[in-house]
């Protein structure tokens, strides 16, 4: 496998644990999935080398060596745990992220480090991927269910991927990178904690749909 070469979608669906390298890198591969490693490094040889070393490291320290699991799940397995694991966390996980917020806000809005538009950026967010959610359970993933193959359905989710992933972005730059202020009280820390868990949560829900289960059948 040429990693620099590859593109970072097939690179996370291969490798197991690049998404979070990935992450760490501020390589954002729901964003930009078709380009390749190397393309997204850019003139930076040294930082290419590290970052390809530290995938071969993971390939290495594959249990098998093999890609992700759910790459051989059964369709309706992998729905049924992207519903569960993902659908229904989401819907969980925002409200409470706007409660934090707006508690933040009541009592920190004049802070000069944080973010005003943080829960706004949240409340549209949510409604969003709400809407998006309900496209996939109510008219998608039936119709994949009954062993059909929509392109026209799956390119708007796919359009609709994009969005949120740009939303993700913006979420990074909003919260710092989800690093709070020193003075920062505890509600202001555990509402970046949980932002960074829905980042990463997200990403790993537009990845399963986008290179596992929107390639079958293609």
């Amino acid at each position: 496998m040429n990693i620099a070469q590859s593109t970072v979608s097939e690179l996370v669906a291969a490798i197991p644990g690049a998404s979070e390298l990935f992450d760490v890198y501020q390589i954002d591969y729901n964003l930009t999935p078709t380009l390749t490693l190397k393309d997204l490094v850019g003139e930076s040889k040294n930082r290419l080398s590290e970052i390809t070393n530290r995938l071969n490291t993971l390939i290495n320290e594959s249990e098998l060596n093999m890609p992700s699991p759910w790459m051989n799940a059964s369709t309706p397995t992998l729905i049924a745990h992207i519903v569960e694991h993902y659908h229904d966390k989401h819907k969980e996980q925002f409200p409470e992220l706007i409660r934090l917020c707006h508690k933040v806000q009541l009592f920190h809005h004049e802070h000069p480090n944080f973010p005003a538009h943080l829960e706004a950026h949240f409340s549209k967010m949510y409604f969003e991927l709400e809407e998006h959610m309900a496209k996939e359970e109510q008219i998608l993933f039936p119709l994949m269910l009954d062993g059909l193959f929509p392109f026209g359905p799956i390119s708007v989710m796919e359009e609709e991927h994009v969005d949120h992933a740009h939303a993700l972005k913006e979420l990074c730059e909003l919260t710092n990178n989800f690093t709070p202020p020193d003075d920062a009280c505890q509600t202001w820390t555990e509402l970046y904690t949980k932002a960074k868990i829905l980042h990463q949560d997200l990403n790993e829900h537009i990845h399963l749909e986008n290179n596992i289960l929107f390639k079958r059948n293609r």
